[in-house]
């Protein structure tokens, strides 16, 4: 195989190749996809917890995968009709989903303004010797030490961005749209979806994204969201506080046990549509996908014993050092070779090998649209998005109260490219921003929180 992938990255004998490699990922991908699949299917339905204490979605959900399960183990199975099926299926969970993440970064937006006001209430003297077990000199160089110790540019700049969302935010409206601007303006000329990924990415941190599939699905969700967006934060009494506190912690476990389920459904289902791709290609099926068959049938009715899976043990790992060498060249191939792609009448094949890929991969929830060609983002679509994103935030702003839109600002902040050039810049920021921060009750949340933070990591090292 590495000769095969060295060859064909080389352009050598390139149509007897893809052949030779067509061969060999559609034997991969029936084996990784049995395996893979098979496994997320008995973790989901043999973990299930008696059916009757499942919301009837949940159950609804079960059901069609026991019947998607029932009809791939059958022998006379539909393979385009079951995936158009879990092909509806994976659009339902993925709209679902995306509802979910927008009621997410709602939470957490009103954790940031909840967590500091959580000493607000306490005595003052109170407050004061919390505020005195900090001495600003030692903490900052105990800070210093946490973002800077690593020789990973990338665990600091994370770290980085982890603090900094946390820092307390003064700054302007007028500064923030400029760090936007700026950090927009580097997606030029580079890939649209890049820069819509970003923006999507913005705009659920600001609250701004509100998807209109699936609304009134979860009820309780939207009734919790609602009271914590209509509170007076800059008002809110103790008794106000505890009972959106109370409220936030319910809404943000309901949200974890729905996403939590849909994520093992989920992964069930991207391994069936794969499977319905892939197993019309296999003239002669394999001992793991004879296996896996027989496994399918048994899971669809209950009655699975687990000697059965005793074929399926220890083949995973060949399968993934397998898969990744061939995918290893697989865009090169689709991209450098077209014409011979076209010749051979393999083109329609290798599209059908990316799908696999990325129903395969761990990005449960990845776009599967296959582009050619990436359209470019020029400057007038850069200025386009800028202005539009601007203008829902200037609009959102002026619907929130002042600790809201702090939390906004601090949520983006942690998005945006990091503005500072050596550790004095970083070490002046954060004395400016925190140590100098007139609201004791906030500064000492963040100075604990980061303290946490640091202690966490010490007890990990």
């Amino acid at each position: 195989m590495k000769k095969l992938i060295h060859d064909i990255h080389k352009g050598k004998n390139i149509k007897e190749n893809l052949k030779h490699y067509s061969d060999l990922a559609i034997r991969t991908y029936v084996d990784y996809g049995t395996l893979e699949m098979t496994f997320s299917a008995y973790t989901l339905l043999e973990e299930e917890v008696d059916e009757d204490s499942y919301s009837k979605e949940k159950q609804e959900s079960l059901k069609r995968v026991k019947k998607a399960l029932e009809t791939l183990g059958g022998q006379d199975c539909d393979y385009t009709a079951l995936m158009e099926e879990m092909k509806s299926f994976r659009e339902e969970i993925t709209g679902k989903m995306d509802l979910l993440t927008a009621y997410t970064d709602r939470m957490i937006c009103y954790e940031y303004v909840l967590n500091r006001m959580e000493l607000r209430y306490l005595p003052e003297k109170e407050l004061a010797d919390k505020l005195a077990m900090f001495q600003e000199d030692e903490y900052m160089k105990m800070l210093q030490a946490y973002l800077f110790g690593s020789k990973d540019e990338k665990v600091t700049l994370d770290k980085l961005r982890l603090v900094m969302g946390q820092i307390p935010v003064h700054m302007t409206k007028g500064k923030l749209f400029e760090r936007i601007g700026e950090a927009l303006t580097l997606y030029q000329d580079g890939d649209q979806s890049a820069l819509d990924s970003f923006l999507y990415m913005i705009r659920t941190s600001a609250m701004l994204y509100e998807p209109e599939r699936y609304v009134g699905q979860y009820p309780e969700l939207e009734r919790e969201i609602a009271e914590l967006e209509q509170a007076d934060y800059e008002n809110l009494t103790r008794e106000q506080y505890e009972k959106l506190a109370a409220l936030l912690e319910n809404g943000a476990k309901e949200i974890h046990e729905i996403t939590d389920f849909y994520y093992s459904v989920q992964n069930v289902v991207n391994g069936i549509y794969a499977l319905c791709i892939i197993l019309p290609y296999s003239e002669k099926k394999s001992r793991i996908a004879k296996a896996g068959r027989e496994i399918w049938s048994h899971l669809a009715v209950g009655d699975l014993k687990e000697e059965m899976l005793m074929p399926l043990e220890g083949c995973i790992e060949e399968c993934v050092e397998k898969s990744s060498y061939l995918e290893s060249v697989l865009y090169e191939i689709r991209s450098s070779y077209k014409a011979d792609l076209e010749q051979t009448g393999l083109t329609e094949l290798f599209r059908d090998f990316v799908l696999v890929s990325n129903l395969l991969s761990d990005s449960l929830f990845i776009e599967l649209s296959v582009e050619e060609e990436e359209k470019k983002a020029d400057s007038s679509y850069v200025h386009r998005c800028t202005n539009e994103l601007l203008d829902e935030l200037s609009e959102k702003f002026n619907q929130v109260s002042r600790p809201v839109k702090r939390a906004i600002m601090g949520q983006i902040l942690e998005k945006l490219p990091m503005p500072f050039q050596n550790v004095e810049e970083v070490q002046e920021y954060i004395r400016v921003n925190l140590m100098g921060c007139q609201d004791k009750a906030e500064k000492c949340v963040v100075l604990m929180m980061l303290a946490d933070l640091m202690q966490e990591e010490q007890e990990w090292s």
